[in-house]
């Protein structure tokens, strides 16, 4: 296994190349960090970073200048031996389509953008591309991205092993399906931007339906602005990193083997009552 000590502390700006993905039309921009000393016979983690509404536009660096910096701040975080892709959303556009002051929202009658659909096309072109460990992906945002961060856990869960969502707000009506998926995020008590309910909601509701995976931190007397402190606390990343979806793949693998020789059973034992039946028609008929 490939180990790596550093004792420099990169900026962001210099190590993150610029990329664009077009969909149907529509092109989004993303920056793209790969390990230095990427060796394509390891498998490495890959994490999502949605920025907020303040570094919306179309330069494809603004989504650099707010909170993803102090990711990279410790040497040792294991941020640097991940594959990092940080979206950039237009300006006038939204990660999640609807008001920030309703909080939480109907994924029922909210579309998914755009610009969350493409960067799941982006995902799977990075994997294509990458040894990413497809057990080790995961997601985090900030106010705009802490929303985009629980849309796509709610829609597209199954391929991430963790979450982050920082300062956002969720339906709760997905509380069940995210039970099954490690969560820490964060909310500020005071937050005048986006209400401190929303994050409240989604806690209580994947508590209420037997969640043990979601953990919730209030910062007491914090607005909004909390993101600095979230990332440069290793903790979070540390804890972050850790997670893997290995588990519960295999648990769904061994579930859906389960049911697929439920149905082999189910149609042998048809095909064996129909000989059955044609049996006894035979007898009675001599």
């Amino acid at each position: 296994m490939l180990k790596v000590e550093r004792n420099t502390v990169y900026n962001v700006k210099d190590i993150f190349e610029k990329r664009e993905f077009t969909n149907n039309g529509y092109t989004l921009k993303y920056c793209i960090y790969v390990p230095k000393n990427y060796d394509c016979g390891e498998a490495y983690p890959l994490m999502v970073f949605l920025h907020g509404a303040g570094e919306r536009g179309d330069d494809n660096e603004l989504q650099l200048t707010v909170a993803i910096q102090n990711m990279f701040n410790d040497p040792a975080s294991p941020v640097y031996d991940s594959i990092v892709i940080a979206p950039q959303c237009p300006e006038n556009s939204q990660w999640v389509l609807t008001p920030w002051e309703n909080v939480n929202y109907s994924i029922a009658d909210t579309p998914e953008s755009v610009q969350l659909e493409t960067l799941c096309m982006v995902l799977d072109e990075c994997m294509e591309q990458y040894n990413v460990d497809s057990d080790r992906v995961y997601i985090t945002g900030i106010s705009m991205g802490g929303y985009g961060t629980w849309d796509m856990l709610s829609r597209h869960g199954a391929r991430f092993a963790a979450g982050m969502p920082v300062c956002g707000g969720g339906d709760v009506a997905y509380a069940k399906l995210l039970t099954r998926i490690p969560i820490r995020t964060f909310h500020g008590s005071d937050d005048p931007a986006v209400p401190v309910r929303g994050t409240r909601r989604m806690f209580a509701s994947i508590k209420k339906e037997g969640g043990q995976l979601i953990d919730y931190t209030e910062l007491d007397g914090w607005q909004h602005g909390i993101w600095d402190h979230v990332y440069s606390d290793m903790s979070n990343l540390e804890w972050l990193f850790a997670q893997s979806r290995k588990e519960r793949r295999l648990k769904a693998e061994k579930s859906g083997k389960i049911k697929k020789l439920a149905a082999i059973g189910g149609i042998a034992g048809a095909v064996a009552s129909v000989l059955i039946a044609l049996k006894a028609g035979k007898k009675k008929k001599k």
